[in-house]
């Protein structure tokens, strides 16, 4: 008797995530699982006809924070749609369990943006929470360090805990790895919880997950660039304790010590998140310095570690404009993560920009602008003089500057005192823009974190692309993205984005090397999942389904929410969640447990 399939997908180019050249045949799938692979014969209750398409395991994104409003919305449409069947969640020391002392909590809704009351204290509570809710994609859960330190501490974790708390930290990631999680996540960087830890804590913690064979995925410190505080009350985005060198130091010190902690963690198997190269040069310069650094990166933070027997990845936003959208310009100076000060608070945004056209009260603000305690999104002017080239206008009443950098308009005006064009002039410009329309709105446009190195990052055989985003309808309308950005075109393409640029464009990689580092590196090598990732008999048949000629981001800043060309269909433990261009609804994403 012919052999009887839920779901066959015939002659079909097939890309099994090994990295071996690809090959035609047909995928038969049964119960959840893939039943065959090659030449099948059989009758199936549907049959997706794969002339001309191209077969690949499930995307699995590394670094997502999805989990942050995957119960807002468990379908994870922006996801689906783009090929991402397995998110890991719970990244940057941020997760939503446990919950012992709520100030902290509280706190992380406030500043994420979070409308949710939770039913659950414990991380094993959480998983189940998400469990009964039903998703569509499958979610890898790590459980996140600041949560155990603000489980423990409350909102009084801007300190080094005592012996006695680390003890109670412990407890919580014993539970938390006892009910399945996959490693532990730290966010090391200003103004998190983590950031006050003393290694002794980070140690006694990391040494825990050990045992479970478990990961550590550090968001390092200074990965942005901060700037020194004298005060330990003075806690804002941006403003880090420490010694003032690491304003230029602190990124290169932040990925040393992800592998220094690893070492003496026992070894532990390490995934730094989202890399970013260790050295920087705030002015413009020749490409060939940025591969340089990337190069030197990492040959000194992944490869050095690495031949010392370090089991070391790393993942990376593989897009030059990375999570940027567009926003409005007025709210750089009124992002309540910041250190405001007490005169700029007490206006509003209407006063603010009627009184810029004073002379006085807008050198006010541009002393504050270079005080050290201002950023505009993720970049402090002064750590990198040349913002100006990253934030392109995208709507104003003024037609003539819209599509343009604001250093291209500043260079406009230039008198050939480039020092003016960038203290000066810049701002000067963003002033007269807020007066001429309120409204104005702008995006980041270049991230220097990725900003020309993402080829060579990606040709190393550990890096794996990530998109740093959380789970959102299929039609985002007006609303706000997590932490007071606004939605990212890349959170609806960055996968078909990546294979678009770096496999069709560029030519950085083969089709198949791509596909395995989005598919078996993450899901075999990083996670130790044995059963996801590839195309073969017996694994979970998580499928994406592409036309690789029409591949392509279609989204844009303002139309952030748009489906990407050539994703045909998207399958999850064996069910069709996307068809022709829709999501069919299906919640059969399961809860992934270790071991």
């Amino acid at each position: 008797m012919a052999e009887r399939f839920d779901i066959l997908i015939s002659g079909i180019n097939i890309i099994d995530g090994t990295g071996n050249p690809g090959f035609t045949g047909d995928i038969g799938i049964k119960d959840e699982k893939i039943a065959g692979v090659g030449r099948i014969t059989g009758e199936a209750e549907k049959i997706l006809d794969g002339r001309g398409l191209t077969a690949c395991p499930g995307f699995i994104d590394s670094h997502s924070h999805a989990d942050l409003s995957i119960l807002d919305n468990p379908l994870a449409e922006n996801l689906i749609i783009q090929g991402i069947t397995t998110f890991v969640g719970g990244h940057c020391g941020i997760s939503l369990a446990p919950i012992k002392e709520p100030s902290y909590f509280e706190d992380l809704k406030k500043t994420w943006g979070l409308d949710i009351e939770p039913v659950w204290r414990s991380f094993g509570g959480w998983m189940k929470a998400v469990e009964q809710e039903g998703i569509c994609p499958n979610y890898i859960p790590l459980v996140g360090h600041n949560a155990i330190r603000g489980a423990v501490l409350g909102d009084r974790n801007k300190r080094a805990a005592v012996d006695k708390e680390i003890h109670e930290m412990n407890v919580l990631v014993q539970e938390a790895m006892d009910n399945g999680a996959f490693g532990i996540s730290m966010g090391l960087d200003a103004n998190s919880p983590g950031h006050f830890a003393d290694r002794k804590e980070l140690l006694n913690l990391l040494k825990t997950v050990k045992q479970y064979d478990g990961l550590f995925s550090p968001h390092t410190r200074h990965h942005q660039n901060q700037w020194p505080s004298d005060s330990i009350t003075e806690n804002a985005y941006g403003l880090y304790q420490g010694p003032k060198g690491e304003v230029f130091t602190g990124r290169y010190h932040g990925l040393l010590e992800a592998a220094e902690l690893a070492r003496q963690a026992d070894n532990i198997r390490l995934l730094i998140a989202h890399l970013t190269p260790a050295y920087s040069i705030p002015q413009p310069h020749p490409p060939f310095l940025d591969e340089a650094l990337a190069r030197a990166t990492l040959s000194e933070v992944i490869d050095k570690p690495s031949s010392e027997g370090l089991e070391i990845y790393f993942n990376v936003i593989p897009c030059e404009y990375s999570i940027g959208s567009m926003v409005p310009v007025i709210a750089s100076f009124f992002n309540k993560n910041l250190s405001l000060p007490e005169w700029l608070l007490s206006v509003g945004k209407e006063e603010f920009i009627h009184n810029l056209k004073d002379s006085e009260f807008a050198l006010k603000v541009k002393d504050f602008v270079y005080s050290g305690k201002f950023k505009f999104g993720m970049i402090n002017p002064v750590t990198d003089p040349y913002w100006m080239d990253c934030y392109r206008i995208l709507t104003c009443t003024n037609r003539d500057v819209v599509g343009k950098t604001i250093g291209e308009i500043a260079r406009g005006r230039g008198r050939g005192d480039m020092v003016k064009t960038v203290y000066d002039d810049s701002l000067s410009i963003v002033f007269e823009l807020l007066i001429e329309d309120p409204e104005a709105t702008w995006a980041l446009i270049r991230d220097k974190r990725e900003y020309r190195v993402l080829s060579t990052f990606l040709k190393h055989p550990h890096a794996i692309p990530m998109t740093d985003v959380h789970a959102l309808p299929g039609d985002p309308g007006t609303g706000k993205g997590i932490f007071g950005y606004g939605i990212s075109p890349a959170a609806y393409a960055m996968f078909p984005n990546f294979l678009a640029e770096f496999v069709k464009n560029k030519k950085t990689l083969s089709l198949e090397e791509a596909v395995k580092k989005v598919t078996s590196l993450p899901a075999r090598e990083v996670l130790g999942i044995k059963d996801r990732g590839l195309l073969k008999t017996e694994q979970f048949a998580d499928i994406v389904i592409l036309d690789i000629d029409g591949i392509q981001e279609c989204s844009s800043f303002l139309e952030p929410g748009r489906a990407p060309g050539g994703v045909r269909y998207v399958l999850v433990n064996g069910e069709i969640a996307y068809e022709k261009g829709k999501h069919t609804g299906v919640r059969a994403g399961k809860v992934l447990r270790m071991g």
